[in-house]
């Protein structure tokens, strides 16, 4: 009987060589994350399902956005006393 399954989850399992599954665990480690999560998201990405992830980019593209400004402020700035 599986343990910790929330109400309305199953399980799926599939056969993977052992290498590959221990280098995608320690990867999934190192980037802090799990490989069911990673596994999930790909999933719903397959199936077209918008993810919690797209908040995320969204707040990421943001910053990327705002730092664009920042830099392009710094080197007017620059220029201007290098003139």
């Amino acid at each position: 009987m599986p343990r910790n399954l929330a109400e309305g989850e199953t399980q799926m399992n599939f056969r993977i060589p052992e290498e590959k599954k221990v280098a995608f665990l320690k990867k999934a480690k190192a980037n802090g994350t799990s490989a069911s999560k990673i596994l999930l998201e790909f999933i719903d990405s397959y199936l077209g399902i918008s993810s919690n992830n797209s908040s995320e980019i969204d707040s990421i593209k943001k910053k990327v956005a705002e730092l664009e400004e920042f830099k392009e402020r710094a080197e007017k700035i620059l220029g201007e006393l290098a003139a």
